[in-house]
């Protein structure tokens, strides 16, 4: 897959923007607060049809206007051209693919990315819902029955909870939460069972990875706690549910299932949260995305774009060396603040970012 063009009209700094790529890298350089990142998150809008950064889609309207429209040609690996476009007013939001309306689940998967921010790093930190929401968003890029599966199960959940609710308040009976513990069980099993075969599949390139970015003889492995999807089945699933129940009915929650695993990272069998260095973190969440390539070029037969913001903050000379000569097969759209972070770089495209202008030099 490579992004050919993308056009901005009133988005985040930019009033407008026209920009034609080419296949290897292309950087964008500038002071912080120019515009660079905003550029990153333009063509990850084309991905996701919404935000990596932003929660409310208001907020990227450029100041003093009413809508913003960001546009993509691409190309997959059958020289198909893709052309996606996003419109959003104060009132309204439009996607189309070729023309054609379609919705965000309808996008997710036709332009698939990788990209890496600084807040990235709170993956290894902060709570276990950034690590379950990354591997959502990973697995919604290769499989439409992930999506289908974690939107049916999300509602359920919420309807469950609702339910234990009423139950505690004698407005309704415990039998009823029968319908919701089945479809529970139903989806949460394959997304369990989804998410332990993308680790069983990054167990091998994650510690590969690690070791060439942070050219080091270490091994960082990830593994699930609190909910193995390879041991699960519908009815241990069901079985569970049941056991739990007098909890729940204490406490008024789902305290079982796949909305409690979390995602560990370990280096030599020690905690990368509790004994890793900034350098190390940083060094395993590259090494995390470089899976993500891999995993999801071999499911959708499609080379990942791959966005890198800031990428270089924190990393040493031959770390940033390592992590150079492993972009060189996909097309990559990286900011930096300095030029010389890209002499590594035989091939590439550089822009110079200013006051949300963009120059090529």
């Amino acid at each position: 897959m490579k992004l050919l063009s993308l056009h901005a009209q009133n988005f985040r700094n930019f009033e407008q923007l026209d920009l034609a790529f080419e296949q290897h890298v292309n950087a964008f350089v500038g002071k912080n607060a120019q515009g660079k990142t905003n550029i990153l998150e333009a063509i990850a809008l084309l991905a996701f049809g919404k935000s990596f950064r932003a929660s409310a889609e208001q907020s990227l309207r450029k100041i003093g206007t009413d809508f913003f429209r960001v546009e993509g040609q691409a190309e997959n690996s059958q020289t198909e051209r893709l052309k996606i476009e996003i419109a959003v007013t104060t009132t309204a939001k439009s996607l189309k693919l070729n023309g054609k309306k379609i919705t965000a689940s309808e996008l997710v998967g036709n332009f698939p990315i990788v990209s890496f921010a600084p807040e990235d790093l709170n993956l290894l930190l902060l709570t276990p819902s950034l690590r379950r929401r990354y591997l959502d968003i990973l697995l919604a890029q290769t499989s439409r029955k992930y999506l289908r599966a974690l939107r049916a199960y999300n509602k359920s959940l919420k309807n469950r909870n609702a339910l234990l609710t009423r139950i505690i308040e004698n407005l309704a009976q415990a039998d009823e939460l029968e319908f919701w513990d089945h479809e529970l069980a139903m989806n949460g099993t394959l997304i369990g069972q989804m998410r332990a075969e993308f680790l069983a599949f990054a167990a091998k390139p994650l510690t590969e990875n690690f070791e060439r970015i942070a050219n080091a003889p270490k091994q960082l492995t990830a593994r699930l706690v609190n909910f193995h999807g390879e041991e699960i089945s519908v009815e241990k699933y069901l079985a569970n549910l049941a056991k739990m129940r007098a909890k729940d009915l204490r406490f008024g929650v789902t305290n079982y299932g796949v909305h409690r695993a979390d995602l560990v990272f370990e280096i030599d069998g020690e905690l990368l949260s509790e004994n890793g260095s900034r350098g190390e973190i940083r060094s395993s969440v590259l090494a995390l995305k470089f899976v993500e390539l891999e995993f999801l070029e071999k499911i959708l037969g499609e080379k990942p774009v791959l966005l890198l913001d800031d990428v270089f903050s924190e990393l040493d000379a031959n770390r940033q060396k390592s992590l150079m000569q492993m972009i060189r097969s996909h097309q990559t759209f990286l900011t930096t603040t300095k030029l010389e972070h890209l002499d590594v770089l035989t091939e590439k495209t550089v822009w110079q970012i200013e006051n949300g202008a963009a120059r090529k030099i």
